[in-house]
Parts: C-alpha cells; sequence; structure tokens
C-alpha cells in the first residue's frame, strides 16, 4: 500500500483525487495539507485529517502530492528536503527561477513536474512536435480555454505546448493575444490565446495553417478525472525512484524525454 499525503486537498484537484483514491486498493492518503487559517484545519473530510504544515504528516507518508499554488509548492519543498520524500506536482504558473528551483531540489529526492498530467495531452505534446517538423511552412496558432477562476494565463499547458515547439522551431517568436493595428503575421510568429470562463475544466488547440487547408490537434478535457488519474500514475511510477526530475512524457509507451529537460 502506497501512502500519500495531498497538498491542496480542498481544492478542485484535490477533492478530484480523494474521490479517485477511495476506490483504489494499492494507494490510501494519510493526510491532506491545506493552507494556514483553511476552515477545514484540524477537522477531516472522508477520514483524512487536515494539516496547515507538511511536516506534521510527511513523515507518515511514502509520496507527497500536490495542487496547491507556486509560492505554497517551494515553501513545501523548502521545508520537506530533510525527508526526501518522493514528490508528484501538478501546480502550474512556475517562473523560470521556481523551475530551477525544484531542479535543484530534485538533486536530493525524485521529482515529478508536469504541468497537466493528462495522459492525452502529454501524447499531444508529441503530435505537435511531429507535425511542428512535417508542417514546417505551416504557420501555428495556439488556443487554450480554462474555467473563469483560473488564475494563471497561459496555462502550464500551454506553456509546454510553446516549448515543445520551440524546440522544433527554436527561431519562433510567440506573443500572446493580439490587439490594434498589429500589421500582417510574420513568418517565425506563434501567437497564444487565453479564454477563460464558465466551468471548461481545460481544452487545448493548436492550430497548423497552410494555403488552402489547416490541422487542427485539439484536447478537452471533459472532468478533471483525467488529471487525477495521472497523478496517480505518477505515484505508482515515482515512489520507488531515485533522485532526478521526471515527467509525464516517461509514463508514455516509447516516450520522449520532456522539453523541460533539455
Amino acid at each position: 500500500m502506497i501512502k500519500i499525503v495531498v497538498c491542496g486537498i480542498c481544492g478542485r484537484m484535490g477533492k478530484e483525487i480523494v474521490q479517485l483514491v477511495e476506490s483504489l486498493d494499492d494507494i490510501m492518503i494519510v493526510g491532506g495539507v491545506e493552507v494556514s487559517g483553511h476552515k477545514e484545519i484540524g477537522k477531516s473530510i472522508h477520514n483524512i485529517n487536515i494539516y496547515d504544515e507538511l511536516a506534521e504528516i510527511i513523515g507518515e507518508a511514502d509520496c507527497v502530492v500536490e495542487f496547491t499554488n507556486p509560492s505554497a509548492t517551494i515553501e513545501h519543498l523548502s521545508n520537506s528536503g530533510q525527508f526526501k520524500k518522493p514528490y508528484v506536482i501538478g501546480t502550474t504558473g512556475f517562473s523560470e527561477e521556481e523551475i530551477d528551483r525544484i531542479k535543484s531540489y530534485s538533486k536530493e529526492f525524485p521529482i515529478f513536474l508536469a504541468p497537466n498530467m493528462s495522459r492525452g495531452v502529454n501524447h499531444l505534446y508529441n503530435l505537435i512536435r511531429l507535425t511542428s517538423r512535417v508542417l514546417r511552412d505551416y504557420d501555428i496558432e495556439v488556443v487554450e480555454t480554462h474555467h473563469r477562476n483560473k488564475k494563471d494565463a497561459p496555462s502550464g499547458t500551454a506553456k509546454e505546448i510553446v516549448r515543445v515547439i520551440e524546440s522544433v522551431r527554436p527561431d519562433t517568436r510567440f506573443v500572446y493575444g493580439r490587439e490594434g493595428m498589429v500589421d500582417k503575421r510574420k513568418k517565425d510568429e506563434v501567437c497564444i490565446n487565453s479564454v477563460r470562463g464558465g466551468d471548461v475544466a481545460g481544452e487545448h488547440r493548436v492550430l497548423f495553417l497552410g494555403d488552402g487547408e489547416f490541422i487542427e490537434l485539439r484536447h478537452y478535457a471533459t472532468s478533471r478525472r483525467c488529471f487525477a488519474a495521472g497523478a496517480v500514475d505518477a505515484v505508482r511510477f515515482i515512489v520507488d525512484k531515485g533522485p532526478g526530475l521526471y515527467t509525464m512524457q516517461q509514463l508514455l509507451p516509447q516516450g520522449q524525454i520532456s522539453t523541460m529537460d533539455k
């Protein structure tokens, strides 16, 4: 039985993971962590005690799962270094400096980092990489859509799509939205557009536009269950690994190294 702690257990993804784990016989949640002052601190949900300090419960766990925000994630990582427990991070919105800190921590204990835990999205990256290489003279545009409460834009998945495109087309110039007299589209330009509204779990569209035709690669998450399932897969994958930075690409059959590692 793999014992995990869930940071952000009362959030959307935390609740989804709780529901999924209840149906499993190889993983159990030994505790949850929420921000200090949260109304559920000191209480329990689904017989899981809620703490405001990861250090209070991490000793009982085999792995930590984190779906919070960048600053909370970095704080939890810095405070848990002495325990050196495998760590699964689904938080998005990290700065480059914060990514560098995560990479530094991964030299001490195994960290699984994925801006999107969906197997489908991570296969989408491979399709984008292939199509960017084959259709080199086609224009590319990216559109991502999320629920009205999402705080970061563009999404972590859209940023990873940018890295994938850049790995094939290193001279690409990325812009974010267009307004006013922007002149005609530059050949090396890729525009990322962020749409927010409703309760959309997540949609990412990558358009390859040529003369007389275009191809659209699209992933739509119909619920957050696909992200929770990916997080559980990540736990099973990383729990016996040594120090290092791991990604969802390594879970896919014959997966390629993530552009984050390059």
